[in-house]
């Protein structure tokens, strides 16, 4: 076993919901991926409305010591939420000892539970506005450590090489700003 899976092992469930394009597929399949040394079960389960681009898209992530019997997640530890329909759809569901993290440069949202991120203005900030869900989901991993911050963005920045330094750059920049947005925020 290693040393972050005896860390982190226990059951987290996730939604991650938004517009085809938002890369909310993306950040399920990092964390998927990257949870495999944490945790003993891991799925990874998809669902895309009638348009892939444009159109409604999530997915659920769950992480557990124990074997899973659904990858339909039933009680959500946590929503990562990018836009409007998403907020009206799952924030209904979300138990009160769950936490949403919500777009506020496209959503609004209200609760105890709600924290307002304006993703998509700071990845605008930073020079690429798909750099949102990386920028959301630092502020995620900030407040829900189900995975270590340093191999998530160690994973992340695996995947953007793919696309290129500048994608390297703009989702670390992306990440570490997320992390720190409830910080700097309180000051």
């Amino acid at each position: 076993m290693t040393e972050q899976r005896s860390k982190m092992m226990s059951h987290h469930e996730v939604i991650f919901s938004g517009s085809g394009g938002q890369g909310l597929m993306f950040l399920g399949k990092v964390l998927a991926k990257l949870a495999l040394d944490a945790y003993e079960h891991v799925t990874f389960f998809p669902s895309y409305g009638a348009e892939v681009r444009g159109g409604t898209s999530n997915c659920q992530v769950i992480l557990s010591a124990t074997p899973i019997a659904s990858p339909v997640v039933e009680h959500a530890s946590a929503m990562v939420l990018m836009n409007q329909p998403s907020v009206d759809r799952f924030l209904p569901q979300l138990p009160a000892e769950g936490m949403a993290f919500v777009n506020s440069s496209l959503a609004s949202a209200e609760g105890d539970n709600v924290v307002l991120v304006p993703a998509s203005d700071i990845a605008l900030e930073l020079g690429d506005v798909r750099a949102a869900n990386v920028t959301i989901f630092g502020t995620f991993l900030s407040q829900v450590p189900i995975i270590d911050k340093a191999v998530a963005l160690a994973g992340i920045q695996a995947v953007s090489k793919r696309k290129g330094d500048k994608a390297v750059e703009i989702n670390t920049r992306a990440f570490e700003r997320g992390l720190e947005f409830l910080t700097a925020a309180a000051k």
